[in-house]
């Protein structure tokens, strides 16, 4: 797989962003101020106020002059150029990160109301007190190099100036990352290998192994399944959904209820596009029980049947909802497909209230949720910055089961969050 190096600014991103800027300067917020975002209080002139008292010299009726300043003028701001784009995007980017969609409940909180609205309520005693940081993973994995035009390791930027061209599965790859971001968890994008018996899918389970053994939680998402409340921190739904590693090893949403979506005991399947995982002993039995599903013999001869995509009958997911599932329940949660799963223009049952699952949106519906989330030139500014700083999180599945997680995506950002840092790369 060949992945796009480092971007330079388009030029309609400078163009953009350059539009930005100035409307930014013109209500008052300076980029050469030591905070930016932060605006002084406003001091009434006494030109404003017809109460005040008119200088002892001054008769009433007259008109006043104001006083000329004899300080320093402020000098007008340097023109905008390609060459000071980069600085300009990291602080909007900064801004998003910081000021737009930063964390907007702590992890114990007692309620979740965005915007005023809803009335999400924890249950009593969240054992999650603190944010968790880079303790708390969040993985995407896949074997296609989503490398072409409008991808998100093309060679040019994604942006909506080109929306029909923008590739619907790399904008959820994207919110992935962006999430992480916001909140602070480690991320990483793991370039698998293909299986030659079996659909490529059947990867999760080691792969989620390997990486779960360096944190306390991760989570994995299907491509077409995105954060859809990016200032909720995972912990308050680790609180909200009870997940706990003394009592709970994997949660999955349920399938919407229709006939396709059972297994061969009637049973909903559990979606495997989403999986939260704790560390703890039982989680790594029931993974390497599901790695070793589609094997021939044991543990679960019949299982082989799954290996390939077949009509109506998923793979990986199937395997683990028929025969899994069943001997670890106990240490599984079984998630509200509305809370969890599909979203609200499938006509499905399931919401997607905190995860939303676009089965069969992701070519266009993703990039409705996705484009509220970053409009305008934010897709171009973050999209520049994910291949910025590939290396802190790109990695190929050889080097992930050599080395470990941490140990082979070592490179950390030489800026600060708003900024993005390393170089992209090639695998």
């Amino acid at each position: 797989m060949v992945l796009g190096g480092s971007v330079r600014p388009t030029k309609g991103t400078v163009l953009v962003v350059g539009a930005v800027f100035f409307v930014v300067l013109f209500i008052g917020v300076g980029f050469n101020r030591p905070d930016p975002w932060h605006l002084p209080a406003r001091t009434k002139p006494e030109s404003d106020d017809l109460s005040a008292t008119p200088p002892a010299n001054v008769v009433p009726g007259d008109a006043i002059t104001p006083a000329t300043s004899s300080g320093p003028s402020t000098p007008p701001p340097p023109p905008f150029s390609e060459s000071t784009a980069l600085q300009h995007a990291a602080e909007l980017r900064n801004f998003y990160l910081k000021q737009l969609r930063k964390p907007s409940v702590e992890p114990d909180d007692k309620k979740y109301r965005p915007w005023g609205a809803f009335d999400w309520t924890l249950p009593d005693n969240p054992r999650w007190k603190q944010r968790m940081g880079e303790s708390l993973c969040i993985i995407d994995l896949d074997n296609r190099a989503f490398n072409e035009s409008q991808q998100i390791f093309g060679p040019d930027v994604m942006t909506w100036d080109d929306a029909l061209q923008v590739h619907g599965l790399s904008l959820g790859v994207l919110n992935h990352w962006l999430y992480a971001k916001i909140h602070g968890y480690k991320y990483y994008y793991v370039a698998i290998d293909g299986y030659e018996d079996r659909r490529s899918s059947w990867k999760k389970p080691p792969i989620m192994s390997k990486i779960l053994k360096e944190h306390d939680v991760c989570l994995y998402l299907d491509s077409d399944a995105i954060f859809h409340r990016l200032d909720l921190p995972l912990e308050w739904l680790l609180n909200y959904w009870q997940l706990y590693p003394e009592s709970n090893s994997l949660a999955m949403a349920v399938d919407p209820d229709v006939d396709w979506n059972k297994d061969r005991f009637g049973r909903l399947y559990l979606n495997t596009g989403f999986i939260v995982a704790q560390n703890n002993p039982t989680t790594y039995k029931i993974f390497d029980a599901w790695q070793r599903c589609a094997d021939d013999g044991e543990p679960y001869p019949e299982c082989t049947q799954f290996r390939l995509n077949g009509p109506g009958q998923p793979t990986d997911q199937a395997g683990f909802g028929t025969f899994v599932r069943y001997n670890f329940s106990d240490s599984i949660r079984e998630l509200p497909c509305t809370e969890a799963n599909g979203y609200p223009e499938s006509d499905s049952g399931c919401k997607g209230q905190f995860i939303r699952h676009l089965w069969t949106g992701k070519e266009d519906q993703i990039k409705v949720e996705v484009g509220e989330q970053l409009p305008g030139p934010y897709l171009e500014m973050f999209h520049e910055q994910y291949k910025e700083d590939m290396d802190t999180f790109y990695v190929t599945e050889k080097d992930l089961m050599s080395k470990g997680p941490k140990a082979a995506t070592k490179k950390r950002p030489a800026t600060n969050a708003g900024e993005g840092g390393g170089k992209g790369k090639s695998a």
